[in-house]
């Protein structure tokens, strides 16, 4: 007989907002890029803030020193990984889009990361061979083109250091992870995406990993061995 499945997200708006109130995960500075991201029409996808802060603590948490950032928009999530990270932490942060970038080198500038921080604008499939030289990395956030987490996994496998850490925001994927039948080829595409990517890390010998019950979906991996060809 079956075990019943103890309640594993928080329903209850009134919790949600006890949460936010407890723990105060946006200060001044994150309002002021979420402000200023609108102000410049940027789409309104940054991390949630309760999920920055939860990128937050986990990069503190790993210890990690070498991140890196697959799409970041204004720079929200970014700007709390590099918080995170020790004075000689550095983060490559890889954007697809030119005004994007624009907005991120704002926001490191205006909050004093820019030591810490990389720009790499274009293609991450096409950025992320040209880091290698600069691995094994400790640590990597995820939140790009859905289709592409598990390309962006097998690149993961080969340049994360044992014991570091990947993490994918997303990851319920809007519930499309439990569709079989969608309404445009971009939903299955994400689906599907979002289904192998998570089915590996789950699945493998190679990764221990969990999902976090955001709103979102953040998956977590920590990579057990090197032995992943």
């Amino acid at each position: 007989m079956s075990q019943p499945i103890k309640s594993f997200a928080c329903t209850q708006p009134e919790l949600a907002q006890y949460a936010f109130d407890c723990f105060k995960p946006e200060d001044a500075h994150l309002t002021a890029i979420r402000k200023r991201a609108a102000a410049e029409k940027l789409p309104n996808i940054h991390v949630g803030a309760m999920d920055g802060l939860h990128l937050e603590v986990l990069v503190r948490m790993s210890g990690a020193k070498k991140v890196i950032e697959i799409g970041s928009l204004a720079g929200y999530s970014g700007l709390c990984i590099a918080r995170a990270l020790p004075p000689d932490g550095q983060l490559h942060l890889i954007e697809l889009h030119e005004k994007n970038a624009r907005a991120c080198e704002e926001t490191f500038a205006q909050n004093g990361m820019n030591k810490k921080v990389k720009i790499h604008r274009g293609e991450a499939l096409k950025r992320l061979p040209e880091l290698e030289t600069e691995g094994p990395f400790d640590l990597i956030f995820i939140d790009a083109d859905k289709a592409n987490y598990p390309k962006y996994l097998e690149w993961a496998e080969q340049h994360l250091r044992v014991g570091g850490t990947v993490i994918a925001d997303n990851t319920f994927a809007w519930g499309l992870v439990l569709q079989t039948e969608f309404d445009t080829e971009a939903q299955r595409s994400d689906a599907t995406g979002i289904q192998a990517f998570n089915q590996r890390v789950a699945s493998s010998p190679h990764w221990r990993a969990t999902i976090l019950p955001t709103g979102e979906g953040l998956t977590v991996a920590v990579k057990l061995s090197d032995s992943i060809r």
